[in-house]
C-alpha cells in the first residue's frame, strides 16, 4: 500500500483536497451543527433534571425545561422609566410563546414583590422559564434571545442581565467558541516554531503543517457529518478535536518524517525511503490511533453529554487523520523529496540519547527507583484534589450570567435564586390536618439539618411555622373573643383569659346569681315596706302613748300595725339572706371554674412559651384571686348579716306581740288605772321613750331597707346584664370549647405530632398563595424550598441534598403520607446528580479505555508481561500529571479543578502515553528481541529525539488550550500537556527503558521468541 501511495502521490493528493472542498461545501459547518444539537449539558435521565418537568406541570407550569433569570438593577434605586422597562420585558417575554413557557411577575401577581423585588429597591429580577433542554443550543438561542430584548430601549443606568446555572453553561460555551480561533492559531504558531527548530527547513515544516490542516478540515466535516446522522456534538467536541487532532497529526507526521530521513541518511533512494518509512511506521501508527480512538469510543457510553459528545468525534477525527498520516503526508513527502526539497540536513548524531540510554541499562534499577520516585511524589498530591461543580468560576468575570449573579448578591440574599426543590407526592390529597402535620414535621427536620438556612412549605411559606397552626396562638385568638364578652363581666379589668375549662360551670352559677338577685330584689322591697309599716306603727304607738286621751283603742290599732311590719320585716331579711347566700354559692362554683382554667394552662409548657397565652394565663389569674379573696368572702358576709337582721326582726316582732299582751292587760284593768295614775304615767313616759327609740331604730331601720333594696334592684340589674354577658360567653366559650376538643383530638394524634391547622385558615388570602406555591392544585404534591447557608454551587451544598432527602423520607415513615415519593431538584441536586453520573461515566470509560490500550499493546507486541507495565506506567503517569496539576491549580493559584478534567485527561493520556512507550517497545522488539541491554540502548537511541520531539509537539498543542478564556479548557490543556512531558521524559526515558532491561527476555512472554 505505500508504494502504491508513492507512485500514485499526485492522484493522492488531488484526492485529499477535492474531499476536504466536498465535505466542507456539501455538509454544514461543525459549529452549526452543533448549534442544532438537542443534547442536555445534564442527561435528562438525571433525577434532578426529571424532577424539573414534574413540579413544572405541578405547580401551574407551561412546559418549562430550564429555568433563568433576568435581573434588572439601578444603583440609584429603580426608577418609574426603570419599572416602564421591567412592564415591556415582561410583556414581550409573555408575548413568544415559541421560546418562553412561563413568566413570573410582580405585575400579574402583586403578592410575589416582597420576594421578586429588593428591599433597598434597587432591584428586580424576573424567573423565567425557558422550553430549551437544560443546556442545549436551543436554550442558548433563547437565552441570546431574552438579553437582546432587555438591552432594547433600557434606561442608561438601568442593568439587565441574564443568570442562572443554565446562562452559565450558555456563556461557558460561548466563551468556549469565540476561544478557539486564539487557540487554533496558537497550536498552529507553537508547532510550526517546534518544526522549525527540529528540521530546519521551511519546506519539511509546511508539509507536515499542510497535511495536518487538511486532514483537520476533512476530519472536522466528516464529525459534522456524523453529528447529523450518527450521534450527538457539543461545543466541547470542536475544542477538543481541534487540540487533539492538530497534536496527534504532527505526531504522525513527525514518526514518518524522523523515518524517512532516517533511511534516507542510510543511502536509500528518496522515493524509496518514504515508501519505507511509510511501511515500517504504518504498524506503529495505526496501533496508536486505534488505541486513541478505542479508547475515545469508550466515552459514547457516557450519560454526561461532555463525554458522550466528545469521545465519539474524537475518536471519527482520529480515523480521519490516520488515514491522512498513511496518505496525505507520504504522497505529499514523496512529491517533495523526488525534487530534492524536505531532505534531512546533515545529522548531529544522537550521542545525548546514547549516553542517556547506556546509563538507563547500566543501572536499571536505580533508574527505575528515581523514575517511581518523581511520579510518586507528584501523584501523592491527587487525591487531595477538590473538584469543582461550579461553572461561574471556570469562565470570565465580565460574563453577563456573572454580571448577574453579582448583581443579585448585592441586592438579595446570596441563596435566594439557587435554592434546592423537594417534591412529595401523595396518592392522595394532602389537604387535611393529619397531612399537613407530617409535611411541617418533614419541614422541621429538614430545617435541623446542619448548612440548611431555612425550609419554606405549605406550613411555613416564610420559613417559620405559619401562625395559624400555632395552638398558642389559637388559644390567644380564643382569649381575645372571650375578653369582649367578659369585658362587660368584669368592667374595669382590662385582661382576660382563655375560660375553657370550666366555661358551663360559670355559664350556669350566673345565671343562677341572676335568679337569687331577682329574689333578693324583692325581699329588699319586702323589707322597705315592712319597715316603713314598723315606723308608722311604732310612731302611732308612740302618739298614742303621749297623748294618752288617745285611748287604749289606737295603742292597740298601732300595736298591731308594727307587729305587722316588723314580721313583714324579717321575712324580708331572710329571703335576702337566702338570695344572698346563693349567690355566694353560685359564685363559688364559677370561682372554682376559673381555678380549673388557671390551673390547666399553668400546667402546659407550650403557654409558658407563648407570649400571647401566658399574659391571657395572667389574666385569668387575676379574675380568679379577686373572686376568691374578695368577693367570694363578701358574698358570705352579706349572707351573714342578713341572716342575722332577720333573726334581730324577729325579736322585735315578739317584743311587739307582748306589747300587744300588755295593752289588753291594761283594758282588762282599766279599773285600776285611776289607782296607779303616777305609775301609769311614769310607765307610758317609758313606753314612750321606748317608742321613740323603736320608731327612730325603724326609720333608721327603714333607710337601710330602701338602700338595700335599691341596691338588691341594681344588684338585680347588674346580674341580669352579667348573665347576658355570661351567656354571650358561654355561647363563645361552648364554640372555643368544641374547636379546642377538635384540636386536641386532632393534634393529639401520634402522626400529627401537637401541629394542627383550623379550616378556617384556608380562607386567608396569605394561605391561597402559599397554598399554591407549596400545594399542587389537586393536593397531591407538596413542595419545599431548601436555602442553604453557603454557596449552593459549593461541594458542601452538593453534599447536603442527599442528607435533606433522607431526613424527609425518614419523617414520612410511619406516618398518612408512609410511601409517598420524594424528589429534589435545584443547582445543589443537579450538580450532586451530575457528580454521581460523570464518576460513574468515568469508572465505566476508564476501565473500556484500559482494556483497550492493552488489546492493542497485546496483539502489537506478542505479549501480556509488557503490556502490563506499560499500562502500569501510563496510569502512574496519569496520577502523577493530576497530581502536579492540583500543586500548581489549588495550591499555588487556589482555583479548584473543574469535574471535567480528570476523566478526559486519562483518556487522552492513557491512549497517547501508550502510542510513545509503543512506539519505543516496538523498536527494542527489532534491536533485542533477546533482551540484550545494548539492543534496548540502541531502540532508545533510536527512537529518543522522534519520541521527545512528538511528545513537545503534542504537549504544546495541548498547552495551547491555556490561551483560552475558560479555565476549564485550560486546566485540560495543561494536565494533558505535562502529563505528555512525564511521559516523554520520565516514563518512557526512565521507567519503562529500565524494567524492558530488568526483565530481558520475559517482556515477550508467552511469545517464542529466535535465539540469537
Amino acid at each position: 500500500m505505500s508504494s502504491a501511495v508513492v507512485r500514485r502521490r499526485g492522484i493522492v493528493v488531488v484526492v485529499w483536497i477535492v474531499l476536504a472542498a466536498a465535505l466542507n461545501v456539501f455538509v454544514p459547518q461543525l459549529e452549526r451543527v452543533i448549534g442544532q444539537s438537542q443534547v442536555s449539558f445534564v442527561p435528562d435521565s438525571a433525577p434532578s433534571v426529571r424532577a424539573l418537568p414534574t413540579m413544572d406541570e405541578r405547580f401551574g407550569g407551561s412546559g418549562a425545561n430550564s429555568m433563568v433569570f433576568v435581573v434588572l438593577a439601578d444603583e440609584r434605586g429603580l426608577t418609574e422609566e426603570d419599572r416602564q422597562h421591567y412592564r415591556d420585558l415582561v410583556g414581550q417575554l409573555k408575548a413568544d410563546d415559541a421560546r418562553i413557557a412561563s413568566v413570573q411577575d410582580t405585575i400579574a401577581q402583586p403578592e410575589l414583590a416582597e420576594a421578586l423585588e429588593s428591599r433597598d429597591g434597587k432591584a428586580v429580577y424576573i424567573p423565567v422559564g425557558l422550553r430549551g433542554e437544560n443546556g442545549s443550543p436551543e436554550t442558548t438561542a433563547q437565552i441570546e434571545f431574552i438579553r437582546e430584548i432587555g438591552q432594547h430601549g433600557r434606561p442608561a443606568d438601568l442593568s439587565v442581565h441574564v443568570t442562572g446555572p443554565i446562562a452559565t453553561v450558555a456563556d461557558m460555551q460561548a466563551e468556549i467558541e469565540r476561544s478557539m480561533v486564539v487557540i487554533t492559531a496558537v497550536t498552529v504558531v507553537l508547532i510550526l516554531l517546534i518544526l522549525l527548530v527540529i528540521y530546519r527547513s521551511l519546506f519539511t515544516s509546511l508539509i507536515v503543517l499542510s497535511a495536518i490542516g487538511l486532514s483537520l478540515a476533512t476530519a472536522r466535516a466528516t464529525t459534522a457529518l456524523c453529528g447529523l446522522v450518527f450521534f450527538d456534538i457539543s461545543t466541547f467536541t470542536a475544542s477538543l478535536l481541534t487540540a487533539v487532532v492538530l497534536g496527534a497529526g504532527t505526531d504522525y507526521g513527525v514518526f514518518l518524517v524522523s523515518r524517512f530521513h532516517e533511511q534516507v541518511r542510510a543511502g536509500v533512494d528518496p522515493e524509496q525511503a518514504v515508501a519505507e518509512a511509510t511501511r515500517r511506521v504504518a504498524g506503529v501508527i495505526t496501533a496508536s490511533a486505534v488505541t486513541v480512538m478505542a479508547a475515545c469510543a469508550g466515552m459514547a457510553f457516557a450519560d454526561v453529554s461532555i463525554f458522550s459528545t466528545t469521545g465519539p468525534a474524537i475518536a471519527v477525527s482520529l480515523a480521519v487523520t490516520l488515514v491522512a498520516g498513511l496518505t496525505l503526508i507520504p504522497a505529499m513527502l514523496a512529491i517533495a523529496a523526488t525534487r530534492g526539497f524536505a531532505l534531512p540536513r546533515r545529522s548531529s548524531g544522537n550521542r545525548r540519547w546514547r549516553v542517556t540510554s547506556i546509563r538507563t541499562v547500566r543501572r536499571p534499577g536505580l533508574v527505575m527507583l528515581v523514575g517511581l520516585v518523581v511520579l510518586g511524589l507528584l501523584a501523592a498530591f491527587y487525591p487531595g484534589a477538590q473538584l469543582s461543580y461550579d461553572e461561574r468560576k471556570v469562565q470570565p468575570a465580565a460574563t453577563d450570567s456573572n454580571l448577574g449573579y453579582d448583581a443579585l448578591g448585592r441586592h438579595f440574599p446570596a441563596t435566594e435564586v439557587l435554592p434546592e426543590y423537594l417534591l412529595i407526592n401523595a396518592d392522595h390529597d394532602m389537604r387535611n390536618p393529619r397531612d399537613l402535620a407530617v409535611l411541617e414535621m418533614a419541614a422541621a427536620n429538614a430545617a435541623k439539618v446542619d448548612g440548611v438556612q431555612m425550609v419554606r412549605g405549605v406550613t411555613r411559606p416564610t420559613g417559620t411555622p405559619i401562625t395559624e397552626a400555632s395552638l398558642g396562638q389559637q388559644a390567644g385568638q380564643v382569649g381575645d373573643r372571650l375578653g369582649e364578652a367578659t369585658g362587660r363581666l368584669a368592667e374595669g379589668n382590662a385582661q382576660t383569659g382563655r375560660l375553657v375549662d370550666g366555661s358551663e360551670q360559670i355559664a350556669t352559677g350566673t345565671g343562677r346569681l341572676a335568679d337569687g338577685a331577682g329574689q333578693l330584689a324583692i325581699g329588699s322591697g319586702k323589707l322597705a315596706d315592712g319597715a316603713r309599716s314598723a315606723i308608722d306603727g311604732a310612731q302611732q304607738l308612740l302618739d298614742g302613748l303621749n297623748a294618752t286621751g288617745g285611748g287604749l283603742g289606737s295603742v292597740a290599732d298601732g300595736a298591731d300595725r308594727a307587729h305587722d311590719g316588723s314580721a313583714r320585716l324579717a321575712e324580708g331579711a331572710d329571703q335576702l339572706a337566702t338570695g344572698l347566700e346563693l349567690a355566694s354559692q353560685q359564685t363559688e362554683l364559677a370561682v372554682n371554674g376559673l381555678e380549673l382554667a388557671y390551673n390547666a394552662l399553668r400546667a402546659d409548657q407550650l403557654c409558658t412559651l407563648d407570649p400571647v397565652c401566658a399574659q391571657a394565663r395572667s389574666g385569668i389569674g387575676e379574675i380568679y384571686v379577686a373572686e376568691r379573696d374578695q368577693l367570694l368572702p363578701g358574698l358570705r358576709k352579706a349572707a351573714e348579716a342578713a341572716r342575722q337582721l332577720a333573726s334581730g326582726s324577729g325579736e322585735l316582732s315578739s317584743g311587739i306581740g307582748e306589747l300587744q299582751t300588755g295593752i289588753a292587760s291594761v283594758r282588762d284593768g282599766i279599773e285600776r288605772l285611776a289607782e296607779g295614775e303616777r305609775t301609769l304615767r311614769d310607765r307610758l313616759g317609758e313606753l314612750s321613750g321606748g317608742a321613740d327609740q323603736v320608731a327612730g331604730g325603724a326609720e333608721e331601720l327603714s333607710g337601710h331597707a330602701n338602700a338595700a333594696a335599691d341596691g338588691a334592684n341594681q344588684l338585680h340589674d347588674g346580674t341580669t346584664t352579667m348573665t347576658q354577658s355570661i351567656q354571650e360567653l358561654e355561647r363563645g366559650l361552648g364554640q372555643a370549647a368544641d374547636f379546642l376538643r377538635t384540636a386536641g383530638q386532632e393534634a393529639g394524634d401520634p402522626d400529627v405530632g401537637g401541629f394542627y391547622l383550623p379550616p378556617n385558615a384556608w380562607q386567608d388570602p396569605r394561605m391561597a398563595l402559599a397554598s399554591g406555591m407549596f400545594l399542587a392544585e389537586d393536593g397531591k404534591t407538596a413542595r419545599l424550598v431548601v436555602l442553604h447557608d453557603s454557596d449552593p454551587l459549593g461541594q458542601a451544598a452538593m453534599d447536603r441534598t442527599d442528607e435533606v432527602v433522607r431526613t424527609v423520607q425518614r419523617a414520612l415513615q410511619g406516618t398518612s403520607l408512609d410511601g409517598s415519593t420524594v424528589e429534589n431538584t435545584g443547582a445543589a441536586s443537579v450538580n450532586q446528580d451530575l457528580a454521581r453520573m460523570s464518576n460513574a461515566d468515568f469508572a465505566q470509560f476508564a476501565l473500556i479505555a484500559l482494556l483497550a490500550v492493552f488489546a492493542v499493546l497485546a496483539l502489537l507486541l506478542r505479549s501480556i508481561v509488557a503490556p502490563l507495565y506499560l499500562l502500569a506506567s501510563v496510569i502512574l503517569s496519569y496520577s502523577a500529571a493530576m497530581g502536579l496539576s492540583v500543586l500548581f491549580w489549588q495550591h499555588l493559584l487556589g482555583v479548584d479543578l473543574d469535574w471535567s478534567v480528570q476523566a478526559i485527561t486519562f483518556v487522552i493520556l492513557v491512549a497517547v502515553g501508550a502510542d510513545y512507550n509503543m512506539l519505543l517497545m516496538s523498536r527494542i522488539r527489532e534491536e533485542a528481541v533477546d533482551g540484550s541491554r545494548m539492543g534496548i540502548a540502541r531502540a532508545m537511541t533510536a527512537t529518543g529525539g522522534v519520541i521527545t520531539t512528538a511528545g513537545i509537539i503534542f504537549a504544546v498543542s495541548m498547552f495551547a488550550l491555556i490561551s483560552g478564556s475558560v479555565d476549564t479548557l485550560a486546566q485540560i490543556g495543561f494536565t494533558i500537556g505535562v502529563g505528555l512531558l512525564l511521559d516523554t521524559f520520565v516514563v518512557r526515558t526512565l521507567v519503562v527503558p529500565a524494567a524492558a532491561t530488568l526483565l530481558g527476555r520475559w517482556n515477550w512472554w508467552p511469545s517464542r521468541l529466535p535465539r540469537t
